[in-house]
């Protein structure tokens, strides 16, 4: 089980200044990944890309690479493309009307005009240098969300054995259903028709009819079965969030025809706790991959 959120951090020392790789996830319906880096080193972004889907399988992943500028760094000045665009912003101004001074800032806001530029390439070795940096931040990155996956799971397994707890709680307390259910009808029935004789045989098929609407078997076999299946999805290697999700509302559901089909206050009372639980799971199911 893994969590969505992590965050992972490299470092590397180049001739070209210091590279820092840094990785941050979080939670996402789907794997959503961007990269954003240096130009001079774009075109690794597929490799990493590739890499990365290895260890990430779903959740909102941001890789960014940053460079200092070295000593090795120079700026570069593209003076024909200036003269060009000064020639076109008086151009443009006499056309408009445009009586404003062309300033030094204007040229500044292009990036074309000047730009940093490393004296030599990067070399084979050094592109996989930093191929090897930003994959030890996404594996850092993978780590701490398997780190954080082992709390949520820690947690999400002991409320599950509350809810099992509280489903036997419910399945001990309709044992005798038919049995005091009938009871109850015949003492109210009594009291209602003092010394009438009651006619037995009516008062079982009522009984079974009342039961019958009131029964909760198929209820409880379902929602312990959804929570075995849940147990055994979360121990489950990959991408198991959705389908966590998926059962969690499964339970919902038949706790809440257990509730309403029930009719009984100590259930009812039981429902609640166990609805407060699986809300609880669900939460923290929303953050696993």
């Amino acid at each position: 089980m893994k969590s969505m959120t992590g965050y992972g951090k490299s470092e590397l020392e180049t001739k070209h200044g210091k590279l820092t790789v840094e990785t941050r996830s979080e939670n996402h319906r789907f794997l959503d990944m961007k990269f954003q880096m240096p130009d001079s080193i774009s075109s690794i972004e597929n490799q990493l890309s590739e890499a990365a889907k290895n260890l990430v399988l779903r959740g909102k992943i941001r890789v960014t690479l940053s460079q200092e500028s070295g000593s090795n760094n120079s700026f570069s000045l593209n003076l024909e493309l200036a003269k060009k665009t000064k020639s076109n912003i008086d151009k443009l101004k006499k056309e408009l009307g445009i009586k404003e001074e062309t300033k030094l800032e204007h040229f500044l806001m292009i990036r074309e005009i000047f730009s940093g530029e490393t004296k030599q390439g990067l070399t084979k070795k050094e592109v996989s240098e930093i191929i090897k940096t930003a994959l030890d931040a996404i594996k850092k990155l993978d780590e701490a969300r398997i780190s954080e996956g082992r709390k949520l799971e820690k947690d999400i397994k002991q409320r599950l054995k509350t809810i099992e707890k509280l489903t036997k709680t419910i399945k001990s307390k309709r044992k005798d259903f038919i049995k005091n259910t009938s009871l109850k009808l015949k003492e109210r029935i009594e009291k209602l028709l003092e010394d009438t004789k009651i006619d037995e045989e009516r008062l079982y098929q009522e009984t079974a009819f009342l039961a019958e609407r009131s029964d909760i078997t198929e209820e409880l076999v379902r929602l312990e079965a959804h929570i075995s299946k849940f147990r055994e999805t979360s121990s489950k290697k990959g991408s198991i969030g959705k389908e966590l999700d998926f059962l969690l509302q499964e339970m919902n559901r038949e706790a809440g025809t257990i509730s309403a089909k029930s009719k009984d206050a100590t259930i009812s009372h039981c429902i609640i706790d166990l609805r407060s639980e699986m809300e609880k799971i669900r939460e923290q199911v929303q953050n696993i991959e």
